[in-house]
């Protein structure tokens, strides 16, 4: 078996289109005044903890609009050693790009890092609801599915 030193010659070369992301908005996201109430069956016994994790978002991009829609699993352990896991639904507010961001053709990828849910304070309890008031961190990034045209060859070897 040789080694041909040609295979990339000026007739190998063709135009190509490549799928690849264009980024359209990326922005530090904080959103400091959220509130959640769960409504349990009995109050827990105090001193109670509770811990928020996000488990999935969905996006909607509304012009220049990003409204996400959390779901989130909050723990709640009170003094006896009781837990009670719930899953939440939570409407963000909408998070605002400088761009429109309809204005560009292809699919909108919607991608969030850092990911942070911060309680602030303690929980409330009024009755047998818990309230919690908590702050979410992260970075969002809005990019569009976009065709780009190279001129290059495909190696066989």
């Amino acid at each position: 078996m040789g080694f041909l030193n040609n295979q990339l010659t000026q007739l190998n070369f063709q135009d190509h289109l490549l799928k690849t992301l264009k980024v359209i908005c990326r922005e530090d996201v904080q959103q400091p005044n959220n509130q959640i109430t769960i409504d349990l069956e009995a109050a827990p016994a105090e001193p109670f903890t509770v811990t928020l994790t996000p488990l999935s978002f969905t996006s909607i991009v509304d012009q220049d609009k990003v409204f996400n829609t959390w779901t989130l699993e909050i723990t709640i352990t009170d003094a006896d050693g009781n837990v009670e896991v719930i899953e939440e639904t939570y409407q963000e507010d909408a998070v605002v790009c400088p761009f429109d961001l309809t204005q560009w053709p292809g699919q909108t990828i919607v991608q969030k890092h850092d990911v942070e849910f911060r309680i602030i304070g303690d929980p409330i309890l009024e009755n047998s609801d818990v309230i919690i008031n908590f702050v979410i961190n992260y970075c969002l990034v809005v990019a569009k599915e976009v065709l780009v045209k190279v001129n290059g060859a495909i190696q066989f070897c």
